[in-house]
């Protein structure tokens, strides 16, 4: 049976230190796919998500709600992601090439994969273009299934703000498939 996060966080402030390993294992993956989605170097990214995981073990006993534990390491990465582009003086963040949530059909033939992989680059590409809002709450909509509530704690909007940023990401997702501009190769 799979240990919840609400126990390992339990584990962890009750002694058993190592288990925090089991957190990091466990959420790395979807942390780093949304860090580096909105930051374009990739040494920034990795120290974004090391700071993340420091300051999480650092301030473990503070989180009041354990079984929100994922929404709440994205809220500690992405304020570390606005320090770090205030920082720096960037106004949005910058579109990435590394945007790596869609599925490796391995299975299929070469040429299905080939096809394949033209849009995925396609939709990482119209993706990218989006405004960094957008961006934010499209990858914690359908990357890490948070609803328009968590979405708006996370990133300190309103739950409406999410709907509508949602909305406005899908509905420019699929014009853009629907464009007669759209590339099809």
């Amino acid at each position: 049976m799979d240990t919840t996060d609400s126990e390992l966080v339990a584990r962890v402030l009750g002694g058993e230190s190592e288990r925090f390993h089991d957190l990091v294992n466990r959420h790395t993956g979807p942390l780093w796919s949304t860090i580096r989605g909105s930051v374009s170097n990739v040494e920034d990214a990795r120290e974004i998500l090391q700071e993340t995981w420091m300051r999480a073990f650092e301030r473990l006993d503070r989180l009041r709600e354990p079984g929100r534990l994922r929404s709440w390491l994205l809220s500690i990465s992405l304020n570390l992601v606005r320090q770090r582009h205030r920082r720096r003086g960037v106004v949005e963040a910058e579109p990435n090439e590394g945007l790596d949530r869609f599925p490796d059909e391995a299975r299929e033939g070469a040429a299905e994969r080939a096809e394949q992989k033209d849009e995925v680059e396609s939709m990482r590409r119209r993706i990218a273009g989006l405004p960094p809002r957008q961006r934010q709450v499209l990858d914690l909509r359908l990357n890490h299934e948070l609803s328009h509530a968590e979405i708006a704690s996370v990133l300190g909007i309103s739950a409406e703000s999410s709907r509508a940023n949602y909305y406005q990401a899908v509905r420019k997702l699929r014009s853009a498939d629907d464009s007669p501009t759209t590339e099809k190769r």
